[in-house]
Order: C-alpha cells, then sequence, then structure tokens
C-alpha cells in the first residue's frame, strides 16, 4: 500500500475548501488555518500552484481561488463520466427488475469506486453501506468480473494482492479461481455471496468511515479481510444451482470502451432476502445483457479473451 503523503493531502484538502467558495476565496491565513500547518509552510505550495494556473490570487484582496488551469481538467472528468449518464437508464431498469439498489463501479488504479447509485421505486435497498465516492480495493475475490478479463501479469498482480491481504497463498489463490473466472468470463457477469450470519458489511463500513462529514477525511478501500472470515473462493458463486437458494451481495458485469478497457462495472448489490438459483441467473443475465448495450452505445468491445488468445 502506499505510503500517505501530506502534500498531495494538502493539495486535496486546498481543492476541495475553495471549491466551496469558488467567488469569495480564501486568504493564505485561512488557508493555513484549514490545512493545520504554518504560513510560511503553505506559501511555496500556492506560489507553485499559483504559477501552473491551477489557483489565481485576487490583485487587491490577496485571496486564492481555483484557477483557469482546472476549466479543462473538469471538462475531461465530466466526458469520462457520459458513460455513468448512458447507464442511468438501464440502472433504473435493474434496479425494479430485482427491487434492488444499483451501483455503477469506475476503475480507479487499484480500486473501484462508486460513481452512482440508484433505488428500486419500491423503496429504499441496502447498498451494503456504500456511498458515492467509496472505494473498493480490487482484490479476490472484489473485481471478479474484471479479474476474469485481465491479461497474465494483471491477473497475477490480483493474485498476489489477495494473497497477501489475505494471508494465504498465491498458487492456493490462483488454484481455485482458475475456473470460476472462466464460467465467470463464458456467462459474462460475476455473484458474489456470504453467509448470512456475517453480513457486517455496512457494520464495518460505518465503523471506519467513523466521523464522516470531515472536509477531504479519505477513507481507505474496502477490502474483503475488513469484512468477512470467510475463504475468498468461498464468496465469488461459480456455477449456480438453480434449485438452491443465495442470497448475493453482488451481481455484476462489465461495461468496455472503444479500447476494449473496462469503462463501467454495473453492480445490483445487497439483495434483501434468498433467492432460488433461477433468479440468480435470471437477474445475472439481465445485468450482463445491460452491460453489453452499454458497451454498444459507447462503441466499445470486450476484449479478447486469454483463452481466445491462445
Amino acid at each position: 500500500m502506499a505510503r500517505p503523503s501530506p502534500q498531495s493531502d494538502r493539495i486535496l484538502l486546498l481543492m476541495e475548501l475553495l471549491s466551496e467558495q469558488p467567488r469569495t476565496g480564501r486568504t493564505l491565513a485561512e488557508i493555513a488555518r484549514h490545512l493545520g500547518v504554518a504560513k510560511a509552510t503553505c506559501y511555496p505550495m500556492l506560489v507553485a500552484l499559483t504559477d501552473a494556473g491551477w489557483l489565481v490570487r485576487h490583485p487587491t484582496r490577496k485571496t486564492f481561488h481555483l484557477g483557469p488551469a482546472l476549466v479543462p481538467l473538469g471538462q475531461a472528468a465530466a466526458d469520462a463520466l457520459d458513460v455513468v449518464d448512458l447507464a442511468r437508464p438501464a440502472m433504473h431498469e435493474l434496479a425494479d427488475t430485482a427491487d434492488m439498489a444499483c451501483l455503477a463501479f469506475v476503475w480507479s488504479g487499484d480500486d473501484l469506486v462508486v460513481t452512482e447509485a440508484v433505488q428500486p421505486r419500491r423503496g429504499r435497498r441496502g447498498t451494503l453501506g456504500l456511498r458515492l465516492g467509496d472505494r473498493i480495493q480490487i482484490t479476490p475475490p472484489l473485481g471478479s468480473a474484471l479479474a476474469a478479463w485481465f491479461g497474465p501479469d494483471r491477473l497475477d498482480q490480483w493474485y498476489r494482492t489477495g494473497a497477501a491481504d489475505l494471508g494465504v497463498d498465491a498458487d492456493d489463490l490462483r488454484a481455485g479461481y482458475r475456473e470460476v473466472l472462466a464460467l465467470t468470463r463464458q456467462r459474462g457477469y460475476a455473484v458474489e455471496c456470504v453467509d448470512q450470519r456475517m453480513r457486517t458489511i455496512a457494520d464495518e463500513l460505518a465503523r471506519l468511515r467513523g466521523g464522516v462529514g470531515t472536509l477531504g477525511r479519505r477513507q481507505p478501500p474496502v477490502t474483503l479481510r475488513t469484512v468477512s472470515d470467510e475463504h475468498p473462493v468461498d464468496v465469488l458463486v461459480g456455477e449456480v444451482d438453480t434449485e438452491a437458494h443465495y442470497r448475493p451481495i453482488s451481481i455484476n458485469a462489465v461495461t468496455f470502451d472503444a479500447d476494449a478497457s473496462p469503462a463501467l462495472v454495473l453492480c445490483l448489490v445487497d439483495a434483501p432476502e434468498p433467492m432460488t438459483g433461477r433468479r440468480v441467473v435470471e437477474l445475472g443475465e439481465s445485468v450482463r445483457t445491460a452491460a453489453d448495450r452499454l458497451t454498444g452505445l459507447i462503441h466499445g468491445c470486450r476484449p479478447v479473451s486469454p483463452r481466445e488468445e491462445a
């Protein structure tokens, strides 16, 4: 895990602070007080950001404001989220069909980030405690719908990350996942379940958040280790028995862009009660169909699977 960077944290806090009052700005003293550092420590950072165009300094009030160089960055971010706008109608349909919340995730570094959450018309349903902006670390079994399409190097990294996080052998994970990932790739969706006596994800997220509300307080990504003691392969469902009963925490599928890279993960979450395997398959196929349709809308394509490359 990367070490925290105080300077990076200060920049993030500064951007959030200035975005709160974009017209009035903040003085050097106000910024230093908010960041909890001396003015002499803060000033060189402000000068560098001003020189880069990220900030501007008012000539008479001496207040700092967000600068023009951030405008194209914001536009690029907005363009990147267009896929979420396109996905929203399908998410509403999925939520209503399943009577479950539907979340959209984007892949960011080693994490999946919640970018949208849609509730069914019949009322609010659980989201495993996840909210917009929350991050989930891509480590076995979480992110399995993505891992099913990983190339050898990225897949090996996924296994090694999971092995280190869970304290197990990477080769054991690889052996346990080989068939279930192939099945996930073949059917186009992943199903994840946990023992319902251990439905602690929402509680653990609430604990991790603690006093949420403090500006800029970034929470650690959620990993399976923080919420469950189950062996990870037991969480990811392979062949679904249509006569058995399941209570999924997640049924998800991936949308791909024109470069065959993951653009969005559509995810039904936190089933309120057990359902038959037949129903799980129906919902899985619905999520896959929605993801495939969205892939078509953005002129994307599925990646060539490792088996097809061989």
